[in-house]
């Protein structure tokens, strides 16, 4: 069932090593920036820069995640800004809107879509086209997003000077890694329960991953998922919490694993909690980008596998309108009504 899900999963074994070097070459085509860079988008594009900042960090550079709607209109922009925008089809209405006004402002606008003849391509000094065709755009997009993280942490190493295969370590041995994430996400989709509500905390970095995670849910026919930063949930959102409900800490740094574990351990005997961490503890403590965006695919592919798992257990279609769940074609017509404008 929802086999084109399971496809586009598995389709990042093959395309995330042969991209990367095509990615690496655009990326070192753009300008150096000379002053801030904001990086952003709508739904994934906007998660994406923010489950990337311990990467940038990393690299050695620092970046600012906004939507496009913060940088649309709540954002003053300065002299020397570099605005990174990300949409797939580059026709995502205030992702445009954002690089017109960072245009019109005087920032350098870099767009990152797989369509050069988008407007969001048009309306930006350069751009990364994304060398793929997308499988679907109907299930919860998975393919696309681990894509856009991997040209966005492009983006990254080249603005920092380093080497082109700086990353190329960290999309080996795909195939291997799916298989294993597909076995740890699997407790997580069977405790899941259609009746309750499942959370995603976590913290810095990792609020970026736990945001997408919930989104998988949302699009998987409008699941009850909620995503919070791991410390504020202790501090009162705690108290939606019920036995049916599940909860999941996504946690990459020592210290969110520490507070993690503590966090599941305060908890566990109201609902059903996972802590969510990849990788040895001490390569987590290594200064390398390629080990830190290595984890990040990881877990990224876990929480993917756990929503399609969740989804097939559940019966969901997920290639129709809300997965054939009730009031799905006006839920879609009203998402397009408000998507235009």
């Amino acid at each position: 069932m929802n086999t084109m899900m399971k496809n586009e999963i598995a389709a990042q074994a093959d395309l995330l090593p042969g991209l990367q070097p095509l990615l690496a070459a655009a990326a070192d085509a753009l300008p150096r920036a000379k002053g801030r860079i904001l990086v952003g988008g709508c739904g994934d594009s906007a998660f994406a820069p923010e489950a990337l900042l311990e990467v940038f960090r990393r690299f050695g550079i620092a970046i600012e995640p906004r939507t496009s709607m913060q940088l649309a209109h709540f954002t003053r922009f300065e002299e020397n800004d570099t605005v990174v925008l990300s949409s797939i089809s580059g026709g995502t209405k205030r992702t445009v809107e954002a690089a017109d006004v960072a245009r019109a402002s005087g920032a350098r606008v870099i767009a990152v879509t797989c369509n050069a003849e988008s407007a969001l391509a048009k309306a930006s000094a350069a751009a990364v086209i994304l060398p793929f065709a997308p499988l679907s755009r109907k299930t919860p997009h998975t393919l696309d997003y681990a894509i856009t993280l991997l040209a966005l942490a492009e983006i990254g190493r080249s603005q920092a000077g380093l080497p082109a295969d700086t990353l190329a370590s960290s999309v080996a041995d795909i195939a291997a890694r799916l298989a294993q994430a597909d076995t740890a996400a699997r407790p997580i989709a069977d405790a899941y329960r259609s009746e309750g509500k499942i959370f995603f905390l976590g913290a810095g970095e990792d609020r970026g991953t736990a945001d997408y995670a919930a989104a998988k849910f949302h699009e998987a026919g409008g699941l009850v998922a909620i995503s919070a930063e791991s410390e504020n949930f202790v501090h009162g959102m705690n108290f939606m919490l019920e036995p049916e409900d599940t909860l999941v800490v996504v946690a990459s740094s020592p210290a969110a694993k520490r507070r993690g574990r503590e966090i599941v351990e305060a908890f566990e005997t109201l609902s059903t909690a996972f802590l969510l961490t990849v990788g040895d503890e001490e390569l987590a403590k290594a200064d390398d980008a390629s080990v830190a965006f290595s984890q990040l695919l990881d877990q990224t592919f876990t929480l993917q596998y756990a929503c399609l798992h969740a989804a097939n257990r559940l019966g969901l279609k997920l290639e129709e309108p809300r997965a054939g769940c009730q009031n799905g074609k006006i839920h879609l017509a009203a998402q397009s009504r408000a998507m235009e404008s």
